[in-house]
């Protein structure tokens, strides 16, 4: 087979490949639909049934899965009534097909471990980016901020951040978040470092607008809790750059 008549065989494959991967989940779907006496039914197969029809074709699967669980996420009226119980499903597919794709493993924490309250199954896969990406710093990163803010485990996290500020391309600040989280110091503290870090790094509008919410809170909890001085007035401070008056 000459060169040019490989590639378009290629193509055609690569066309044909995602409306039959869509084909098969729809009528799954809808199959799962009639069984459960006609009510919405979510199917989101395992990463082994998917590769059947992959045809090694992985990473393409993983980006329709990817693009499933993004619009998914998005939905509101779906994340008010089951608060992301996808999130697992979906994310265990992405990561299993691609392990490479760094992204999912934010909104592990974000999702499996906040929404679902899960915070050791979103390690478990936050784990499988780690030994699929060494030289990540990103990836231990993340794994700490599950750790800390939805596992409450400030050794756990401080121990993360450190293995990711070793890493050449790593942030300057990671190394001294470890230091704080390591340190004897008010956990508000720790956590109001945590989630501005978050919010002034985060490009996800949807994670950014959670950091605020959190960072809201907490400045206002010090705000109502500080007598007057200079901690109050810094909260003041932190309200108003937030864009909330006091």
């Amino acid at each position: 087979m000459t060169a040019r008549k490989q590639n378009t065989f290629l193509y055609i494959l690569l066309v044909c490949l995602v409306p039959l991967t869509v084909w098969l989940h729809a009528g799954v779907a809808s199959s799962l639909k009639r069984l459960h006496g006609g009510e919405e039914f979510a199917f989101i197969p395992s990463a082994q049934a998917v590769r059947l029809v992959a045809l090694g074709y992985d990473q393409l699967l993983a980006d329709f899965y990817w693009l499933a669980f993004v619009s998914y996420i998005g939905d509101g009226v779906a994340r008010s009534h089951d608060q992301s119980v996808l999130a697992d499903k979906y994310l265990e597919l992405v990561s299993s097909l691609d392990p490479h794709f760094t992204q999912p493993y934010w909104y592990c924490a974000f999702t499996i471990g906040s929404a679902q309250k899960r915070p050791l199954r979103a390690n478990e896969i936050i784990q499988r980016g780690i030994r699929a990406n060494p030289n990540n710093w990103y990836l231990p990163y993340i794994a700490g901020i599950n750790m800390y803010l939805y596992a409450h485990d400030e050794v756990s996290a401080a121990k993360y951040y450190m293995v990711a500020s070793k890493f050449p391309d790593a942030p300057s600040w990671l190394a001294r978040q470890a230091v704080i989280l390591s340190a004897k110091i008010p956990s508000t503290i720790k956590e109001i470092n945590t989630w501005d870090t978050i919010y002034r790094s985060e490009k996800s509008a949807m994670i950014q607008a959670k950091a605020r919410d959190k960072l809201v809170a907490l400045w206002s909890r010090v705000y109502s809790a500080s007598p007057k001085g200079e901690i109050r007035e810094k909260a003041k401070k932190a309200l108003k750059e937030l864009g909330v008056e006091v």
